[in-house]
């Protein structure tokens, strides 16, 4: 189904059910028209709200046979759904019945989860298109990957997911017999894609061993992630009923305010995995209910207290025959993990996922954890545990201390909330507030603000800290994303060349530090990313070889992880970045023309790859297209594919930003299409097409420059569109136009060069100014109607251009700075001077 029916569907819905049922058939005869199939279509889904209705009234438990039996919310083995056979029925639920079905285009299987009645159908069908982009691009090694969805002939919403084969999650840990130690290690997995989910602001809302399958490879994977996010964006209190009621079949790991029908939030999830982990560790239930209906269910989880994971083990009648669970395993540090997850105040519970996944490693490595009461006897224990040659040794000195201890104590727990509430505020503002508003248009100085004081926390608390290797990672992402304000070129920035790279090195410094106590991969892809910010900003103080240097060094770390984990879909898109960017950092060079098409082949061919298993992800259709862009630059302009490439990245560009029109940088990303393409195009020697191309080009950078002035990437930008305009102007003979533009240009690098001194990009855009004003000097010279004497001054001008350019590529040349020192740069220069000579001297009497 279309998206713009599904949307016309949906407002007749909503219109139908503001009247009374004996008015809507006139009503639906006027709104549908001639269009019976719509007709019937709409009909048929406020017959489906009728039963979601008496679905609500009625308790699930007595209603639930009566919609599984319903065949029309079925799908058979052999029926065709948009491209995908159905194979068999593989699970059912609360919100629906889960298939095996085949990808006929892509020749894999995945799973189609079909939505039930009475799960607000008609919100569904206006809201999941909206949302479908945001969760199609959650890229996780834990995540199972939502492909996409649509509408059945039925009005039935349905999504298709990854297929993931393996066990559930309680399954797997029963039958292969794990320990304490190896089951935190699974749940810790799973903590890092919930927490990485809400990064991206998208919450789970239905955290349960059925939903974790753990592959052959003993990586868990959680399924149907954000679905409950497409049920209902909004929260609204209809809606939100309906999803409670209708997940009663399996209530047990909702949180209190989801049965209380209050807002759901990322505690939430914390609570969830709480009761995940509680029944990892006992393989029980956390209440004691002796009716299992919804009502007593629901009451239970809003009111009782859970026993305690040891004292729950400690009272079963036998311990289990595999895997014995004592009671002293669980005991202290356990126990008060997982219930001070599951508290029934949302705000009591660990601020985020992430704090809660590192109180769970604290714990594995005997340290202190958040979730114990900071007392002398615990930190002693601790200590002890860790240290026992070093405490029989230091026993007196260990008690001439207890005293000072004691004193403190106090202070020490008041200390560690205030550590937490201010952790927890810096996080939210990295990840929650500056994420949500990076791609508006005239955001800069407000991101600065945000990052910048997020940064003052993370700095405090480091100080605080020490060690704290989670904290450290947190204070590295801090900086890299002050570097990429500060300075980076290929972000919205402030144009502090200078700060970006103190901030970018402090950044890859602590990673190098972490790498050498603990890799993962997480840790080795942040790494990754850290040298290529350092190449960005290497290039921006004119240090290439610095610059590729970095490039190659995160080239080396991917190609690393792309070895290890082959179908890995994010390590694979990170190793695509790697080779583009080290193309790029070759194209600077001036050399190995050959390794940088090779790079860009690389690149596109595992994008390509990628995107034929999302098809419909914003973020890699933008890649294939960026890179589409790099080969047609790379390629021989005589080549025959030189610019169909470039055209085809142009239209995937223009078509990303139409589905996105507020997001600054796809219309960015356009206006770089076009200038490549314009480049392209007046080396051919195709200056007519050319000028259109750059004259778009110029439209859009004019237009985001005057949105957001503070923005020094979007001003350097506008600079770089006048020079261009200017360039091609000059070629079709325009050359009063081309000046003005040359001027305009000149005027803000010139502006920019002083603001940043040390940056070299500046400095050789402003030598490159200088061959646009001698080339629109030239065409004025050129043009015979004006007098000898004008024609002279103007060879003059030129003249006095190139000398300019002349003098400051050499300069560069002779520093090291952007480019080799053979450079045939400054001869380029020249050779304009002495064709200015020759002209000035034939047409001097």
């Amino acid at each position: 189904m279309q998206p713009e029916r599904a949307e016309r569907i949906a407002d007749i819905v909503e219109r139908a059910l503001e009247v009374q049922v004996g008015q809507r058939g006139p009503l639906l005869v006027e709104l549908c028209g001639d269009d019976q199939e719509l007709f019937v279509e709409v009909a048929s889904l406020l017959h489906f709200q009728e039963k979601a209705r008496d679905f609500i009234e009625t308790p699930a438990v007595e209603t639930a046979a009566e919609l599984l039996a319903d065949e029309r919310t079925g799908l058979q083995p052999g029926d065709a759904l948009d491209g995908y056979r159905i194979i068999s029925l593989i699970g059912e639920g609360g919100m629906g019945e889960v298939y095996l079905a085949e990808d006929t285009k892509l020749e894999r299987k995945v799973a189609i989860k079909l939505l039930k009645l009475g799960l607000g159908t008609a919100n569904i069908i206006r809201h999941f298109h909206q949302e479908e982009r945001i969760l199609a691009g959650l890229t996780h090694p834990n995540i199972a990957q939502l492909y996409g969805g649509d509408v059945t002939k039925n009005g039935l919403p349905y999504f298709v997911m990854e297929y993931v084969a393996g066990a559930r999650l309680d399954d797997y840990c029963r039958d292969k017999q794990l320990s304490i130690a190896e089951r935190l290690g699974l749940f810790r997995k799973i903590c890092a894609a919930v927490s990485y989910a809400h990064q991206h602001l998208v919450i789970h809302r239905d955290i349960k061993p059925a939903n974790i399958r753990v592959t052959a490879d003993a990586e868990p994977k959680l399924l149907d992630f954000g679905i409950a996010k497409l049920v209902d964006p909004n929260t609204a209190a209809i809606a939100e009923q309906t999803m409670t009621l209708a997940a009663v079949m399996t209530p047990d790991y909702a949180s209190p305010e989801q049965v209380r029908g209050e807002s759901i939030t990322t505690a939430s999830d914390v609570y969830s995995l709480g009761v995940l982990l509680y029944e990892l560790l006992t393989e029980q239930k956390p209440y004691k209910i002796d009716s299992r209906t919804p009502t007593n269910v629901s009451r239970a989880i809003a009111d009782q207290q859970p026993t305690r994971p040891s004292i729950a083990v400690a009272k079963q009648s036998r311990t289990d025959g595999k895997v014995k669970i004592l009671p002293k395993s669980l005991r202290g540090d356990l126990d008060n993990i997982v219930l001070m997850a599951m508290r029934k105040e949302p705000a009591r519970r660990y601020p985020s996922v992430a704090q809660f996944s590192e109180d769970i490693r604290r714990h594995l490595e005997a340290r202190p954890v958040i979730a114990r009461k900071d007392t002398l006897g615990y930190r002693t224990t601790k200590f002890v545990s860790r240290n026992k040659i070093a405490v029989g040794a230091a026993a007196l000195l260990l008690l001439s201390l207890i005293s000072g201890l004691i004193a403190t104590g106090w202070e020490a727990r008041r200390a560690n909330r205030r550590f937490n509430e201010v952790r927890r505020l810096a996080n939210s503002l990295m990840f929650e507030i500056h994420d949500s508003v990076k791609d508006l248009q005239g955001s800069t100085p407000t991101r600065r603000l945000i990052v910048t004081r997020a940064l003052e926390y993370l700095d405090s608390l480091a100080r605080e800290a020490g060690n704290d290797s989670s904290l450290q990672r947190e204070l590295a992402t801090a900086y890299e994303k002050v570097g990429d304000i500060q300075g980076n070129p290929y972000y919205a920035n402030l144009g502090d060349t200078d700060g970006a790279l103190v901030s970018y090195r402090k950044a890859t410094s602590i990673r190098e530090r972490l790498r050498n106590i603990s890799s993962t991969i997480e840790s080795e892809v942040e790494l990754g990313r850290s040298y290529r910010g350092l190449g960005d900003i290497s290039e921006q103080k004119g240090d290439i070889g610095q610059s590729v240097g970095n490039y190659r060094r995160s080239l080396s770390i991917f190609e690393q992880l792309a070895a290890k984990y082959p179908a890995e879909f994010s390590v694979q898109d990170e190793l695509a970045r790697a080779y583009e960017t080290l193309g790029d950092g070759l194209s600077r060079s001036g050399k190995s023309e050959t390794e940088r098409l090779a790079c860009y082949q690389k690149a596109l061919s595992i994008r390509q790859s990628l995107l034929t298993q999302q098809p419909t992800n914003p973020k890699m259709r933008r890649s294939v297209a960026l890179t589409h862009l790099k080969i047609g630059s790379a390629s021989d302009a005589k080549e025959p594919h030189h610019i169909d490439n470039m055209r085809r990245g142009v239209e995937m560009m223009e078509a990303l930003s139409v589905e996105d029109p507020n997001n600054e940088r796809a219309r960015r990303e356009v206006g770089f299409a076009y200038y490549q393409i314009g480049g392209a195009q007046i080396a051919a020697g195709d200056y007519a097409q050319a000028l259109q191309s750059r004259r778009k080009a110029f439209a859009i950078r004019q237009e985001i420059a005057e949105e957001d002035p503070k923005n020094v990437q979007a001003r350097f930008d506008l600079a770089v569109a006048h020079g261009d305009l200017a360039e091609a102007l000059s070629a079709t003979g325009q050359a009063a136009d081309a000046l003005g533009h040359a001027r305009q240009s000149l005027s803000i690098l010139q502006g920019m060069s002083a603001g940043d001194p040390t940056n070299a990009v500046y400095q050789r855009n402003l030598g490159l100014c200088y061959e646009k004003l001698g080339e629109a000097y030239v065409a004025l010279a050129n043009n015979e109607k004006r007098s000898v004497g004008q024609r002279i001054s103007d060879w003059n001008e030129a003249r006095s251009w190139y000398r300019k350019g002349a003098e400051l590529f050499s300069a560069l040349r002779d520093r090291g700075t952007l480019m080799p020192a053979d450079s045939e740069e400054p001869k380029k220069f020249s050779a304009k001077v002495r064709e200015c000579d020759n002209a000035i001297a034939r047409l001097k009497p």
